[in-house]
């Protein structure tokens, strides 16, 4: 996507909002029926007003209002910066169709994990947030460069119309949604929304410091490759943890205390031993990628290096980040659900970000 970087400025503040809020939305709605799993409460069927379906229906009308949303952050962010950047009706329609193309497929993707794990008695908050995440770099990417491509050979008129129906729709989304006759749905979006609107700010300052360093970033190929899995994999690791704890804390495994307790403990220790070979992982991989494309790369042992000190900041951050967001959360009587995994994701993000970029510029 280098070329499409450059042709369409500001393109790359949108990219890892809308990563993360397929991640936030998709995440949140299988650690909220990994919960329902655990508390006897969930069904295969997508029958009106079974646990399934109100998941289901609330998060295809958060995609549809977060990426509206995200649209408008992207050029309300690249104009208070002074970054030129292309239309607001262009962010919208790119975010958009990016974002329902994906969220569809992603929706896909979670019932059919959750339809198996529940047959095969899984625990699904362990398996169900890297499937997700993963899923979500994998599509999420591409959906944006098609509709990227879509909006360079789209007239003005026709962009601009587009856009403004999906704004319309959005915004009718948000009615129906909080109008339901459906508590649990209401209750879904009444928490989500106001969360899901300060993560899309908060991933919108990860895009806004990778396109402001664009230029060394585009001087060292691999290191755009790295970013995506890098962030997924943090993700990934926040994910499991934080769905763990959201279960743990509905059912009384552990109390939200100041000081994590030995279980709790020894959860942030599965996560950083995770950590480690994921890390190794995502930089063997990127530097095996980086041979097969042909591209500028560091030394593998300075990728190792970069890959696996940025992560074990990163893993040290979500960690306790995880379980203080999770207990207050609880104790405000929310559902942390809904509000762990995608504050966690969005503040990965821009901390993944930071601890990338100072672990390539101080090993580099």
């Amino acid at each position: 996507m280098t070329d499409m970087l450059q042709l369409l400025p500001g393109l790359m503040i949108l990219i890892p909002p809308a990563i993360a809020m397929r991640g936030n939305v998709y995440s949140a709605l299988v650690s909220r029926l990994g919960t329902s799993m655990h508390l006897g409460l969930f069904s295969t069927t997508l029958k009106k007003g079974n646990v399934l379906y109100q998941n289901v229906y609330a998060s295809l009308l958060l995609t549809m209002i977060l990426s509206v949303i995200l649209g408008v952050l992207a050029k309300l962010m690249a104009n208070a910066f002074g970054m030129s950047s292309i239309s607001v009706y262009g962010f919208i329609l790119i975010s958009v169709i990016g974002g329902l193309i994906s969220g569809i497929t992603l929706l896909g993707v979670a019932i059919v994990v959750s339809i198996i794990g529940y047959r095969r008695n899984w625990n699904l908050d362990n398996i169900s947030s890297p499937i997700i995440t993963s899923a979500g770099d994998m599509i999420t990417i591409p959906t944006l460069f098609l509709a990227a491509v879509l909006l360079q050979k789209s007239p003005d008129a026709f962009v601009t119309i587009l856009s403004t129906l999906f704004v319309f729709v959005a915004v009718l989304c948000i009615v129906k949604g909080l109008k339901s006759n459906d508590s649990a749905i209401r209750r879904i979006l009444i928490e989500s929304i106001p969360m899901l609107f300060l993560c899309g700010i908060l991933c919108t300052f990860a895009g806004i410091t990778l396109d402001l360093q664009l230029k060394s970033l585009i001087a060292i190929p691999a290191i755009l490759i790295i970013i995506p899995p890098f962030l997924g994999e943090s993700n990934a690791l926040g994910g499991i943890l934080s769905a763990r704890l959201s279960s743990m804390l509905h059912i009384g495994t552990i109390k939200p205390q100041r000081v994590p307790d030995k279980l709790v403990a020894s959860n942030f220790a599965v996560i950083y031993l995770f950590s480690i070979c994921v890390f190794l992982f995502v930089g063997v991989l990127t530097y095996a990628a980086s041979i097969i494309l042909g591209i500028s790369r560091p030394s593998i042992f300075e990728m190792l290096s970069i890959s696996l000190l940025g992560g074990v900041l990163c893993t040290t951050f979500l960690n306790f980040a995880s379980y203080y967001i999770a207990i207050l959360s609880f104790r405000f009587g929310l559902d942390p659900d809904n509000d762990t995994i995608p504050l966690i994701t969005s503040l990965t993000d821009v901390v993944g970000v930071f601890c990338l970029l100072f672990a390539m510029f101080l090993i580099l």
